[in-house]
């Protein structure tokens, strides 16, 4: 077979909890990580947000940070390969080397050097790859601002020949990936101490929502996933909408900081409404007044005063308008008590997850939920010349859904490209995928050598799911599943 190599593309995919207890010791890696001394550790690095694209049942990425070794984050039975895990600092930091500690048995033990299973992501660019278990390089310069670790195999993946010239990848249904640790290093070589935001259970309604409710949720609005938003569904324009937040106990307020509009990308920010002016207070208290930016970046807005109490009204007053859609978004919002952030955890995910496994119960895409399905074609198109495409698929149980494909020709063209967003049922046999499709293609230039393209557009497509196949009716080409 041959073998191409790509350059991997920008990654925004992707739920917190406590911080590590104060008085944790850490290394100080004078040279490397492996020459550790034992020093104070530094103060809290707050995080901005934290999640991963799975986790099974009570086994959540807030258990990382809970300074508990016998806890863990696990991947669903039968999920493991291009799933991962997202962190966002609040501060850009100048982060040098970093170790998964993978769970025993996560990973198969003579996985080769030359296939490393972890891809690690700083600032949405492709920075390292590297095994579990083993200290890593994250950059050499620069401050990182975001960090993605991306599982791309384990050593237990299965291929099959279905047919000539087409391979299946499969994992074992009962297989996982469980992380115990993840340990960041900066450039003094500290130990950094993530305390990501604390989750505090309650309730969030929206006084309307965009259809359908499970991809244009309130929830994406504490999910930590910059890519996915809530989006109202009013005749309006937004103005005059109300979200509602309620926590089970008390809680004080001193900032909100919140990240306007449509973020998945620059096109979908600038086609869709977002927030200009907005009140919030404690419901039933007074309402104080704030001006958004119209920007992308995360405002960080310090309250005139403190809101205490455990209910609270965000009301959208004016607002930016969109080029293409009346449909306002905002896509993920933090709470301060001081320097300590939280946010509000409710059960709509697990509701909407509940509806959408019962809605697809009796169809044959109920098999294929979190589970990736992949396939490498190989095809001789002329003597020499050899056609290669590597693609996958996965339909998540969230309603979430992430496909990449890798294609190359004689070496002349390269084409990479990762596609991530929602679906929604339309029928028994027919998923609707929409959200972002970014492709990155090498392209030979005459006299220029070659250059890098990396158009990214919004996009859907339609998903025609048998026993055999899923079939994309225009962007998303077939699978084979036998």
């Amino acid at each position: 077979m041959k073998k191409v190599t790509f350059q991997a593309l920008s990654l925004l995919l992707f739920l917190s909890a406590c911080g590590n207890e104060p008085g944790q010791k850490t290394a100080n890696h004078s040279n490397s990580p492996e020459n550790a001394v034992a020093t104070e550790l530094p103060p809290a690095t707050y995080l901005e947000g934290i999640y991963a694209t799975s986790s099974a049942a009570g086994k959540g990425i807030e258990n990382l940070f809970d300074n508990n070794p016998n806890t863990l984050w696990q991947t669903l039975p039968g999920t493991g390969p291009d799933e991962g895990i997202m962190l966002y600092f609040q501060n850009a930091l100048p982060i040098t080397s970093m170790e998964i500690v993978a769970a025993e048995g996560s990973f198969n033990k003579d996985i080769p050097e030359t296939e490393p299973p972890i891809q690690i992501y700083t600032n949405g660019q492709v920075a390292n790859t590297g095994q579990p278990n083993v200290w890593m390089s994250t950059t050499e310069n620069g401050l990182v601002k975001s960090l993605y670790i991306r599982f791309l195999s384990t050593g237990k993946e299965e291929t099959e020949t279905l047919q000539k010239g087409i391979n299946r990848h499969s994992f074992p249904k009962d297989a996982f990936i469980a992380i115990r640790e993840i340990k960041i290093v900066n450039d003094k070589g500290e130990t950094l101490r993530l305390v990501p935001p604390q989750r505090l259970k309650g309730s969030l309604t929206a006084s309307s929502t965009l259809a359908p409710e499970a991809a244009y949720s309130p929830a994406n609005l504490f999910d930590s996933r910059k890519e996915f938003a809530w989006a109202e569904g009013a005749a309006s324009a937004g103005e005059g909408e109300v979200l509602t937040f309620e926590f089970d106990n008390a809680v004080n307020i001193t900032a909100i900081q919140i990240w306007n509009g449509y973020q998945r990308s620059d096109e979908h920010f600038a086609a869709n409404t977002r927030v200009r002016d907005f009140e919030f207070a404690a419901k039933g208290g007074s309402e104080q007044s704030y001006t958004l930016r119209d920007t992308k970046a995360g405002q960080k807005i310090e309250l005139q005063s403190p809101a205490k109490g455990s209910a609270f009204e965000l009301k959208i007053k004016s607002v930016y308008k969109g080029k293409s859609y009346k449909d306002l978004a905002i896509s993920d919002i933090v709470f301060y008590d001081g320097e300590r952030p939280f946010v509000l955890q409710s059960t709509l995910p697990e509701k909407y997850q509940a509806t959408l496994r019962t809605k697809a119960a009796s169809s044959p895409i109920a098999a294929l939920l979190n589970k990736r399905i992949s396939n490498a074609i190989i095809e001789d198109v002329t003597e020499g010349d050899v056609f290669f495409n590597a693609n996958s698929l996965i339909l998540r149980s969230d309603g979430t859904f992430v496909y990449y494909s890798e294609s190359s020709s004689g070496g002349n063209l390269d084409i990479s490209t990762i596609a991530d967003g929602n679906w929604e049922l339309l029928s028994d046999t027919q998923v609707k995928i929409f959200g972002k499709w970014t492709d990155q293609v090498n392209w030979p230039e005459y006299y220029e050598g070659n250059t890098q393209k990396t158009p990214t557009r919004i996009f859907n497509d339609v998903l025609t799911v048998n026993a055999k196949q899923v079939v994309g009716t225009k962007m998303v080409g077939t699978f084979f599943l036998k």
